[in-house]
């Protein structure tokens, strides 16, 4: 059974400017069902996250 896991794919801005990561859900195989070890597969869910929640100050 895969695993849910996040890929950055780019940093955009918003509309006041501030600065968000556009992120892609990919499913993570772990090679019991003739995957490679570490394959992923992109899904078609997005989301957008703060930068600052991403990184320390």
């Amino acid at each position: 059974m895969p695993e849910d896991a996040w890929q950055s794919i780019d940093i955009i801005k918003n509309k006041e400017g501030e600065p968000h990561v556009l992120q892609q859900k990919v499913e993570v195989y772990g090679g019991e069902h003739g995957e490679s070890t570490g394959y992923t597969k992109p899904t078609v869910q997005h989301r957008l996250v703060p930068l600052t929640q991403l990184t320390k100050s």
